[in-house]
């Protein structure tokens, strides 16, 4: 079942793409005829001008939607999706996170250990509050970017300032494993 849900994406693009080639293809043979492009190394030329066109096509759209009108249509195209398509806001969060810079700055200011019941909790300092306490961001393992925030006492949060976030912030996606290579102490 996991494997039709993953292939279900790439399956409706291929029959997306082939709609559209199919509904280019009289124009593209025009186009082609009209500079004299019969075929290039076996591919026809309404083959080669459709593919251009429509990578050119996927560059406009790009660039019209920077423009602030073209995003504000996006944006609905996406409520759309997101509501009549199963699984459409998880695949496009996945492509998303690959698009991103992932050198980005971390928004912590420093690694911390708080002492809960008994047991130590791994989280990042967000800021100090004016009275001396700490928002402390405890993230979701796995998820590292999602969690839980509270304010605590000072006296009961250490922190490292010393540890390298990244690396913690890693050992947390990978579910904790790496923690026994980040210093606590």
């Amino acid at each position: 079942m996991a494997g039709i849900i993953f292939l279900l994406p790439i399956l409706v693009l291929v029959v997306l793409f082939t709609k559209i080639f199919q509904f280019l293809t009289g124009f593209t043979n025009k186009i082609a005829a009209l500079f004299g492009l019969k075929s290039f190394v076996g591919v026809s030329g309404g083959t080669i001008v459709g593919a251009v066109s429509l990578i050119l096509f996927c560059l406009l759209c790009g660039y019209l939607v920077r423009i602030a009108f073209f995003k504000a249509i996006s944006k609905w195209v996406d409520r759309k999706l997101m509501a009549n398509i199963p699984g459409y806001s998880i695949y496009r969060e996945m492509a998303l996170s690959k698009l991103e810079d992932h050198d980005k700055a971390l928004p912590f200011e420093s690694v911390v250990w708080v002492k809960r019941d008994a047991a130590e909790q791994p989280g990042f300092l967000m800021e100090t509050m004016p009275d001396g306490r700490l928002v402390i961001f405890f993230p979701t393992a796995g998820k590292t970017l999602e969690g839980e925030v509270i304010v605590i006492a000072a006296d009961q949060v250490r922190k490292m300032p010393e540890t390298d976030m990244k690396a913690m912030k890693i050992a947390l996606d990978n579910l904790g494993i790496g923690l026994s290579k980040i210093p606590t102490r």
